[in-house]
């Protein structure tokens, strides 16, 4: 007798990867979060333990976050709107976490230029990991799930996601580099608000159309061809 096939449902998937999609969405908003290694080796992990204790929030306190961070999100897909949305992501961490603040600007001075791009690259080279590891195991949820449409937008979602990411990655201009990751940041928390069924997938829709559009002019760059069929068909 065969073995039964585990199924399971994107939204499954997704609860799954819930830290590890939280720690990026943390790393795009404040890379220096990632630094308390480079910290340890200058003699100084004693002084900014408090960064630290950002990677053992509870769930709970995750959840209230990511939840507040979802409200921010803009109706209207502009590039304006989507720096208006981070100033209000970013207002509301800085709430949050009034007493991280001036560690992650003392961090800025006590790091070398080099040290702090080492911490953005490997920040983004492990943002990168993640997700191409959760649309692999999202391609099995797709089949058996009963809103493929659905999960498929938000498999593709995730795709542009990864190529912003390389994107970054080549890019020398911590501006641009930005830029990119502003559009991760959109676009991961617009697949969150989806899974919790606060947000629709027609709003990631529009965001993923917006955000390759603008990037159709970067020549390095091609939108995944899922995406793409997905844009042409609507």
């Amino acid at each position: 007798m065969g073995a039964t096939a585990v199924r399971y449902g994107y939204r499954e998937v997704l609860d799954f990867y819930f830290d590890d999609i939280f720690g990026i969405i943390l790393g795009a908003l404040k890379p220096f979060l990632s630094s308390y290694e480079f910290l340890r080796r200058k003699h100084a992990g004693w002084k900014f333990r408090k960064i630290l204790e950002m990677r053992h929030l509870s769930e709970e306190e995750k959840n209230a976050l990511i939840e507040e961070f979802i409200t921010c999100l803009p109706e209207d897909p502009t590039y304006r709107a989507y720096l208006e949305s981070y100033s209000k992501i970013l207002g509301v961490f800085e709430r949050r976490f009034r007493d991280v603040l001036p560690l992650l600007e003392e961090i800025s001075r006590i790091l070398t230029p080099q040290e702090q791009e080492k911490i953005v690259r490997m920040q983004v080279f492990k943002s990168r990991g993640v997700i191409e590891s959760l649309r692999e195991s999202l391609s099995e949820a797709i089949l058996d799930t009963e809103e493929p449409e659905q999960a498929m937008l938000i498999d593709q979602a995730l795709a542009l996601a990864s190529m912003l990411i390389d994107e970054a990655l080549k890019e020398k201009s911590p501006d641009r580099q930005s830029e990119y990751m502003l559009g991760v940041l959109i676009l991961l928390l617009r697949v969150e608000g989806i899974r919790r069924g606060v947000q629709s997938p027609e709003k990631l829709y529009n965001d993923a159309a917006v955000i390759s559009g603008k990037l159709r002019k970067v020549e390095s760059f091609e939108v995944p061809e899922g995406l793409a069929a997905l844009l042409t068909s609507a």
